[in-house]
């Protein structure tokens, strides 16, 4: 019985050797792309059952390029698809009107659309949705949860998700099912409403093609409707992002012309673009040609009018982008907490037989030339969420400094926040221990965006008349160092 393990272990070894002895590759070729292929041809041959080796390939680019920051592979069929859906996005897709986050426990739904199929049927904001059609979406990727959310135009979608119970000690989960049929649902990023007086409380909740127009849109029609305006609040917390070129357009709104919104680094930050606030800069294919801001050039208010923009921890790429270019340009004071952190632009390509690789192939500097990157942006006043929030549970909330870099990412540089994010992590697990109240450092729930309960609005409000605003110290200890700003190639120029 001895006899068996040594010869098949024999074995192994005479073929490990034999295929080292003939390379099946071209002498050009990566060193690992032709262990990949002898890999491939011992499986083909050896498997138990015949596999499907396209299919193999496609998921080993798949998890080998998901690595890297924001990067990513699709084939053929992912691809066609993700074109549809692109399209959708910017016309209309069916749907049920949740916008949420997705974390290991499920998804957190932190907006519903007005009079789309789940807030008619009673889904709330703060709900945690654990099933889509009995699929469970806890520890379930993106990709996952699109299969489970995509459908046709009045298709079913049964939704099971999690609501605490009010007033309930120690906190109790009710458990709810909801039967919703897919509904078209259109890109509405902008909304707009009048408050103490006349200041205009505007929020934007992504950055979707139409942002710019949308956002033009919702603003003149309540300036029409009173006394004239005197102050705007641009609400971009929880604002993911979205288009950068959206972004753009917002900045050159409120700044008018021949301003920089932007520098991006290329290729071992060797290679320096201006993006500035001149058309087509802020193109994008929704407009077909044609510049929005083109009519309210003669519209002085815009440039103008005092403008206070709401951030957190959650606003990020487009979103923080537009925060730091106005702030920069001296056009807006923020407030809040500080941004997100991602401060990295993407591309794509298609590559063969229609599939597609897009990876990351700029940093985002801001006008001032300090990187966005695990910084994210922080505001003039900083102010918690509620009056009484737990500040070091906010600031440890999920962030681009929390997403590790693999080794191989970069050969020229380590990982410049791997201190820190050590650090981060250290401070919850203690904070774990400890059984601290987490309630107290969560985001603040959309549903009271905008109402007499947003303790960050009513700082903006006190900010605007005059009056005290309640700001807080941040540990230093939560957060990235300061960056290392770059000198841009205008200023070298000046």
């Amino acid at each position: 019985m001895l006899l068996t393990p040594i010869a098949f272990f024999a074995f192994c070894l005479y073929s490990q050797t034999s295929a080292a002895e003939v390379s099946p590759c071209p002498p050009d070729w990566e060193a690992q792309i032709c262990e990949l292929k002898s890999v491939v041809e011992v499986l083909k041959k050896e498997h138990l059952t015949e596999i499907d080796v396209p299919a193999f390939l496609d998921e080993t680019i798949r998890l080998g390029v998901k690595t890297l920051p924001y990067a990513g592979f699709r084939n053929a069929e992912e691809q066609q698809e993700q074109i549809k859906k692109d399209e959708r996005t910017r016309h209309g897709a069916p749907g049920i009107g949740i916008i949420f986050e997705t974390l290991p426990d499920g998804l957190h739904i932190i907006d519903v659309v007005p009079d789309a199929p789940a807030a008619q049927a009673g889904v709330l904001s703060g709900d945690l949705v654990v099933k889509m059609d009995d699929n469970s979406v806890v520890g379930v990727d993106n990709a996952e949860i699109a299969k489970y959310a995509n459908g046709e135009l009045g298709a079913p979608l049964k939704l099971t998700l999690l609501r605490g119970v009010k007033n309930s000690a120690p906190k109790r989960l009710e458990r709810l099912e909801f039967a919703l049929l897919r509904a078209i649902i259109k890109p509405r990023p902008a909304s707009a409403k009048r408050i103490d007086g006349n200041v205009l409380y505007t929020r934007l909740a992504n950055f979707p093609e139409p942002t710019i127009g949308d956002y033009i849109n919702v603003l003149q029609a309540e300036r029409k409707k009173g006394a004239p305006v005197k102050a705007v609040i641009l609400d971009l917390r929880i604002n993911g992002g979205g288009a950068l070129n959206a972004a753009i357009g917002i900045t050159a709104l409120f700044t008018g012309r021949n301003k920089t919104a932007m520098v991006t680094l290329q290729r071992d930050d060797k290679i320096q673009h201006r993006i500035t606030t001149n058309w087509p800069d802020y193109d994008l294919p929704v407009m077909q040609g044609q510049d929005p801001l083109a009519p309210l050039q003669a519209d002085e208010w815009w440039r103008s009018v005092p403008l206070i923009i709401l951030v957190d921890g959650q606003s990020a790429s487009a979103a923080e982008a537009t925060a730091a270019a106005l702030k920069d340009l001296g056009r807006a004071k923020l407030l809040g907490t500080p941004t997100y952190g991602k401060g990295m632009a993407q591309t794509g390509v298609g590559t063969r037989d229609g599939t597609y690789v897009f990876w990351t192939n700029a940093r985002n500097l801001r006008p001032n030339g300090c990187p966005m990157e695990g910084y994210g942006v922080v505001p003039d006043w900083i102010v918690a969420p509620r009056k009484d929030a737990d500040m070091d549970g906010v600031l440890l909330g999920y962030r681009e400094v929390d997403i590790a870099r693999p080794a191989y990412a970069s050969k020229a540089a380590p990982d410049p926040f791997a201190d820190v994010r050590k650090e981060r992590q250290r401070m919850r697990d203690r904070r774990a221990l400890a059984r601290l109240d987490e309630s107290k450092s969560a985001a603040l729930p959309q549903k009271e965006f905008g109402s007499d309960k947003d303790w960050q609005l009513k700082q903006a409000l006190n900010a605007l008349a005059g009056r005290p605003v309640q700001t807080v110290t941040v540990n230093p200890r939560f957060m990235p160092a300061q960056p290392v700003c770059v000198k841009l190639a205008e200023q070298l120029a000046e």
